[in-house]
C-alpha cells in the first residue's frame, strides 16, 4: 500500500539495515485494532495519509529497542504505500513501487490462464485445496471497516445453486458461494461467485453476478458481473494448488477495468483475528486494475482469514463449517 513518499539518505539506509536483524520486508505482522496501536503511531498514520481504524499491523522484532509498526496507507495519485513506524511515532521508512517498478513487474506477470486439454476437472465442486476448502464451508463472517465505515461480509456456500460453464470442451460445474456486504448495516451488494477445483488442485475463478442495491433496499446496478465464456475466455486463479512464493496469477483477466495481477508474498504467515490465531498463512498480494494494491491471508483448512485494502481491512470473525 502506497503512501507520501519519504527520502533516505544511502547512509541513514545502510544504518537502518544494520540495525534490523530482518528486513522490513521479511517481517511476519500480527494484525492490531485501531485502539490498541500506540497513540504516536496513530498521530504519523493519520499525519501521512491513512485514515481512522484502518488496518495496522505490529510486525516482529525492534529496531533499536523499539516495537515497529506498520501501516498502509493511500497516495495523492490514488496509490497505496507501507507506513513503517516505531512505536515513538518515528517514521522510519515508505514502501512504495514507483511506476517502472510497478511496469515492470506487470510486464513479467502472466495474462491470464491458458485452457489447455491438460486442465482437468473431475470433482469441480469438490474445493479442499488447503488453503481454500470451500467443500467443507458453510459460512464465514468478516467484519471490519473500509472507507471509514464498518464493513461486514456474510459468505456463505449454497449447495444447492449450479452453474455450469465450458473449459477445455469440459462441462464444469461451479460452486456457488454468496457474497453479502454491509457497511454502516446497509446492504450494499449481493454477489454470487463461481468456483471450479482442477484435478491439481488448482482453485479457478469463474465469474460472478453482482446486485448492488441503493440506500432503499433496490437494486440500482451490477457493476463489476462477469461470466466465463460470455464476458472472458481465461478463466481466474483464486489460490494454486501448491502455493509457493513468487507464484503469479491473476483472478480476473476480463478487460481494462476487471482485472487483477496475484502473487505469492509468503507461505508462512501467522494472522490472529478474533475467529483464532493461524499458522501457515499465505498472502497473496493483488494489483487492482486502478492501481490499488490489496492482500489476502489464507489459512490452512480454513480459507481467507484477512483482507487488507487502500483504507481499510476486514478479519473473520467467525468460521462455521458444513
Amino acid at each position: 500500500m502506497k503512501s507520501p513518499s519519504t527520502k533516505f539518505s544511502r547512509a541513514a539506509a545502510i544504518a537502518l539495515a544494520l540495525t534490523c536483524v530482518l528486513p522490513f520486508t521479511c517481517l511476519a505482522g500480527k494484525a492490531l485494532k485501531w485502539a490498541d496501536v500506540p497513540e504516536p503511531v496513530r498521530k504519523t498514520i493519520l499525519a501521512n495519509g491513512g485514515t481512522e481504524g484502518q488496518a495496522v499491523d505490529r510486525e516482529n522484532g525492534k529496531l533499536k529497542g523499539k516495537a515497529i509498526y506498520e501501516a498502509p496507507v493511500k497516495t495523492k495519485d490514488g496509490s497505496t504505500a507501507d507506513l513503517v513506524i516505531t512505536e515513538d511515532g518515528t517514521l522510519v521508512e515508505t514502501k512504495h513501487d514507483d511506476a517502472a517498478d510497478r511496469a515492470a513487474e506487470q510486464s513479467k506477470t502472466p495474462k491470464g490462464k491458458k485452457v489447455s486439454a491438460a486442465m482437468k476437472f473431475s470433482h469441480p465442486r469438490d474445493i479442499t485445496n488447503p488453503y481454500l476448502p470451500l467443500a467443507y464451508l458453510k459460512q464465514d463472517i468478516l467484519e471490519g471497516s473500509e472507507g471509514g465505515k464498518k464493513l461486514r461480509i456474510v459468505r456463505s456456500i449454497l449447495p444447492g445453486k449450479h452453474k455450469t460453464f465450458k473449459i477445455g470442451g469440459q462441462t464444469v460445474e461451479s460452486l456457488v458461494m454468496e457474497d453479502r456486504e454491509y457497511l454502516d448495516g446497509k446492504l450494499e451488494e449481493i454477489t454470487l461467485d463461481y468456483f471450479a477445483q482442477d484435478d491439481e488442485g488448482t482453485v479457478y475463478y469463474l465469474g460472478e453476478d453482482v446486485d448492488e442495491y441503493d440506500e432503499r433496499g433496490k437494486i440500482k446496478g451490477h457493476s463489476g458481473a462477469w461470466l466465463l465464456g460470455k464476458d472472458t475466455q481465461k478463466p481466474g486463479v483464486i489460490i494454486p494448488g501448491h502455493p509457493k512464493v513468487g507464484d503469479k496469477f491473476n483472478s480476473e483477466d476480463v478487460n481494462a477495468e476487471i482485472h487483477e495481477d496475484d502473487e505469492v508474498v509468503a507461505i508462512n504467515e501467522t494472522v490472529s483475528v478474533p475467529a483464532g490465531t493461524y499458522e501457515n498463512c499465505v498472502k497473496v498480494k493483488e494489483m487492482l486494475a486502478d492501481g490499488k494494491t490489496e492482500f489476502k491471508f489464507y489459512a490452512p483448512g480454513v480459507g481467507v482469514v484477512r483482507e487488507v485494502v487502500s483504507d481499510g481491512e476486514v478479519v473473520l470473525k467467525s468460521h462455521t463449517t458444513r
